[in-house]
């Protein structure tokens, strides 16, 4: 099955004559016969009933126009799409975020920045899950991304450019008991009911973290978010309370942060790989430098 069988039985279907579906797609009747005839082989079902003086559309025909015009519209708008950005875009960027409020905050200035001084390079933003970042980098996926620092580790492959220097803060309702002290130690958060993010999504401190968490707080209880945002809606409906860096959400009326002790740092930034040789991505770096040297 090809395109040109779909589009042949397609314009046979509206126009149920094969002589002005040959001149509406430029082929010979033949031809269209050819490419209706393959189709149905390959299907396995008659789509048309066709004698010299009519062509009809089977009940099977029919079902099939249905379900296929609407596609081949769709790829036909996919493909204009392409060509107009083609037109409008020399190149493509690539940036891989995880939806902080960091991210939140810097992007939109960096971006504005970046398409005054390129506007002839699309910018595209796309979600990245940090356990699968390097992998993504790795396999061309994406041609930056934010992440932390110690989410790459010594990997050799990679650049780290640093942006923002961060702690691990306990995040609780305004309301919570423990939100009026001016620090905790894990100990203290024994016996509370505790939010973890996923670990399937978290950087190896966090990780290591929450592990400790687990082992120094035995009488408490321990549920899970799979976002950010899901904690943060799980800590403002009183569902418990979290650790998690202090960049990631913000801090308003009614969440608190309160310091871990002892203090882990943590650094976020973005990160490409080290043979990157893109004009675009270096630029793209050079801005970022720009902002928070």
């Amino acid at each position: 099955m090809n395109i040109q069988q779909l589009k042949c039985f397609v314009s046979l279907a509206e126009t149920l004559n094969f002589s002005t579906t040959a001149d509406k797609l430029h082929l010979t009747q033949p031809a269209v016969s050819h490419n209706i005839k393959s189709l149905e082989h390959e299907l396995g079902i008659v789509l048309l009933v066709r004698n010299k003086r009519s062509v009809k559309l089977t009940v099977a025909g029919e079902s099939f126009y249905d379900d296929i015009e609407g596609l081949l519209f769709r790829l036909d708008q996919s493909i204009l799409k392409s060509k107009r950005l083609s037109e409008q875009y020399e190149s493509t960027l690539v940036i891989g975020y995880t939806e902080t409020i960091f991210e939140k905050k810097v992007l939109p200035d960096v971006i504005k920045r970046f398409k005054e001084r390129y506007p002839k390079i699309q910018i595209q933003l796309r979600k990245s899950n940090l356990t699968r970042e390097k992998e993504d980098l790795l396999n061309q996926k994406f041609d930056i991304i934010f992440t932390t620092e110690d989410n790459l580790g010594k990997d050799s492959h990679f650049c780290f450019y640093p942006v923002y220097k961060g702690s691990y803060v306990c995040v609780l309702p305004h309301n919570h008991p423990l939100a009026n002290e001016s620090e905790l130690t894990i100990e203290q958060l024994d016996h509370q009911f505790l939010i973890f993010f996923d670990e399937h999504q978290s950087p190896p401190t966090l990780k290591k973290l929450q592990r400790s968490i687990a082992e120094h707080c035995p009488a408490s209880m321990y549920t899970y978010g799979d976002s950010v945002n899901t904690i943060h809606t799980m800590i403002k409906s009183d569902l418990g309370i979290s650790v998690l860096p202090n960049f990631v959400i913000v801090q308003d009326q009614e969440i608190t942060f309160v310091p871990l002790s002892p203090l882990e740092e943590v650094v976020y930034g973005i990160a490409c790989l080290r043979s990157e040789e893109r004009l675009e991505v270096k630029q793209w770096i050079s801005i970022l430098k720009q902002l928070f040297s």
